[in-house]
């Protein structure tokens, strides 16, 4: 198979790329990053690396008319971004995601969307299923722009299965980590942390601390990811992605710096400091995840503590080769 993925260079695009080159597909990823996190594939015969945006029109229609099963992760999914520059985020997570969308139906082509644990707000009901309400914010909030820009993508490929055939399979992520995932991008808790330890800077736990997380290693979700996709048992549905462990934000950084063998102090900062005014937190997202477990029988099989020494040993790993650049 042919396999486009957007965003294919960066944190999960790149794991998606692996398994399906593992798989003898040929595999096309986009991006607009320079391809660091997928240098080790160049070589491949069956690997292209295409520097471009979704944005560009053209572009996206040449490559999906000519791929079997397209992947649509490229997003901008940095907290600190859509509530800085909501314009730039539904510009590229909405507008031109709703463009992708258009050509995999004008092609007839399988998408596999990257949609986000986000859309379903701030619904008290947890875990989440994927038929579950959601509960979202005031517009005024910026916040909310992120969540609203995914689940209208899902809304346009779910009217597109219904008028025009399209095959589909949405994917809601719950807190992915492990190596590759930038140290200080995505507003992500664990590399954030991760950063300050390395550092020797005070960890900055934002609130409390007690609002509680789920979080799920990359290879893991990547390999339900795939799964699924490929799988006739999970064609045309939503499905969540990741583990139904919970643990607080104050609880991770513990682990982090007991795991890591880290010195740096753990302190508290409000959330208003961080973000601004236009932001609200969301106390619990647990996912429920037996439909996938149902029609695929996925489960995540990698343990927390097992997940964070293997992230930790590759920042120490990536820092030691700078320091030796």
């Amino acid at each position: 198979m042919n396999i486009l993925v957007t965003g294919g260079a960066g944190f999960v695009g790149s794991f998606i790329c692996e398994s399906h080159l593992k798989r003898g597909d040929s595999v096309i990823a986009l991006d607009l990053s320079d391809g660091t996190k997928i240098g080790h594939l160049m070589d491949n015969p069956e690997f292209r690396f295409l520097q471009g945006s979704i944005t560009d029109e053209l572009l996206m229609d040449r490559e999906i008319r000519a791929c079997d099963v397209i992947y649509h992760l490229a997003a901008i999914a940095d907290p600190r971004v859509y509530v800085e520059d909501p314009l730039r985020t539904m510009e590229m997570d909405l507008v031109a995601g709703l463009k992708v969308v258009e050509a995999a139906s004008r092609y007839g082509k399988k998408i596999v969307f990257t949609s986000t644990s986000e859309v379903y707000g701030r619904n008290l009901k947890v875990p989440w299923h994927e038929d579950d309400d959601r509960v979202l914010g005031s517009t005024t909030v910026n916040r909310w722009c992120y969540a609203t820009s995914k689940a209208a993508v899902e809304h346009l490929i779910l009217a597109h299965r219904q008028r025009n055939s399209l095959d589909f399979v949405i994917f809601r992520l719950f807190n992915i980590y492990g190596p590759r995932l930038d140290t200080l991008g995505a507003g992500r808790v664990i590399p954030i942390f991760l950063n300050r330890f390395f550092n020797g800077l005070p960890v900055q736990v934002h609130g409390d601390g007690k609002q509680t997380r789920t979080f799920c290693y990359v290879e893991d979700a990547v390999e339900g990811m795939v799964q699924s996709a490929m799988s006739p048992a999970a064609a045309n549905t939503i499905l969540n992605v990741g583990t139904d462990l919970e643990i607080s934000v104050l609880e991770i950084a513990h682990a982090l710096k007991r795991l890591g063998g880290f010195e740096s102090e753990i302190e508290f900062v409000s959330h208003e400091s961080v973000f601004g005014a236009s932001y609200e937190d969301i106390p619990r997202r647990v996912p429920d995840l037996s439909r996938i477990e149902d029609r695929v029988g996925w489960k995540a099989t990698t343990s927390l503590d097992d997940g964070l020494v293997k992230t930790i040993e590759y920042y120490r790993e990536q820092a030691g080769r700078s320091m030796h650049e």
